[in-house]
C-alpha cells in the first residue's frame, strides 16, 4: 500500500492528469482499433498489461506520443507504486522519450514531486518493493540527470538506510566504476558523459559514508575514483595486494 506521501503525489498527478485523451492513432501491427480507441475515452481503465505495454512503446507507434504519455500518467504511476509492475527496470519508459521538463509548470512540477517521492521512500525502506538499483535506473531515465538523485543521497541522516542502499549499490557497482564502463549507468542514456559526474560525487559524499559497509575493502576502492585510470589501477593492484 502507498504511504501517505506517495498516495498525495499520486493524488497530483491525478488532478493535474485526470481526464486528458490522446489521438486514438497508432500502430495496428502492435495494438487493435478497440485499444487504441481507449486513448481517447477520458478515464477509461486500461488495465495492468495494456498500460505497460503503451507507456514503454517507442515514440513512433503513436501519432502524438507525449499526448499518449499524459493520458497514461495516472493510471500508470498508480500501477508502479502499487509493487504489482513485476516487470519494472526492463526498458525505457514513456517519460525517458518525452521532453516533459518543458511541459506546462503545474504538469512538470506534478511529475518531479512523484519522482522525488517514489526515490526518498524507497532509499528510506529498509526492505523496499522494488530495488533500489532499478528505481534508481528508471527515475534517472526519466530525469535524464544524476542530480536530482544523487542530491537526495547527499543529503540523507548519516549512517542510515540510505547509507546501507548506497554501499549496496556502490559494491554492485564498483568494478565498472573503476574501470570507466558507461554501463555503470543505464544504457539509455550517455553513459560516457555521465560517469565523470557520477564518480567525482561517489569520491565527495560516498567515500565516508561506506566505513561500514561489510567490504572492508569498499571505502578505499571508492576513493580510487578520483585518481587518473592510469595511477588508479595502479594502486587497486596495491591495495589487493595489501590484504591478499
Amino acid at each position: 500500500m502507498a504511504s501517505p506521501a506517495l498516495t498525495s503525489a499520486l493524488h497530483r498527478i491525478d488532478a493535474v492528469f485526470g481526464g486528458m485523451t490522446a489521438p486514438a492513432e497508432g500502430c495496428l501491427h502492435c495494438y487493435g482499433a478497440e485499444e487504441l480507441a481507449l486513448l481517447s475515452v477520458p478515464r477509461a481503465p486500461l488495465g495492468d498489461d495494456l498500460v505497460r505495454r503503451f507507456f514503454h512503446e517507442v515514440p513512433s507507434h503513436f501519432d502524438d506520443h507525449p499526448a499518449v504519455v499524459r493520458r497514461l500518467l495516472p493510471e500508470f504511476l498508480a500501477f508502479l507504486a502499487s509493487g504489482r509492475f513485476d516487470g519494472i527496470g526492463y526498458q525505457p519508459t514513456g517519460l525517458s522519450r518525452t521532453e516533459w521538463q518543458e511541459w506546462p509548470r503545474e504538469q512538470a512540477e506534478a511529475i518531479e514531486d512523484f519522482l522525488d517521492t517514489w526515490w526518498r521512500e524507497t532509499l528510506a525502506a529498509p526492505e523496499p518493493v522494488y530495488s533500489v538499483g532499478v528505481v534508481w535506473e528508471l527515475c534517472l531515465e526519466s530525469h535524464r540527470s544524476l542530480a536530482p538523485l544523487l542530491d537526495v543521497w547527499a543529503t540523507a541522516p548519516r549512517g542510515g538506510t540510505e547509507d546501507r542502499h548506497l554501499g549496496d549499490w556502490v559494491a554492485y557497482r564498483i568494478e565498472e566504476l573503476l574501470q570507466d564502463d558507461p554501463f555503470a549507468l543505464p544504457w539509455t542514456m550517455d553513459g560516457a558523459a555521465l560517469l565523470p559526474e557520477l564518480q567525482a560525487w561517489l569520491v565527495e559524499h560516498a567515500v565516508d559514508r561506506l566505513a561500514g559497509h561489510p567490504d572492508p575493502l569498499l571505502e578505499r576502492k571508492t576513493a580510487l575514483l578520483a585518481l587518473a585510470p592510469e595511477e588508479r589501477w595502479v594502486a587497486y593492484s596495491e591495495l589487493v595486494a595489501s590484504v591478499g
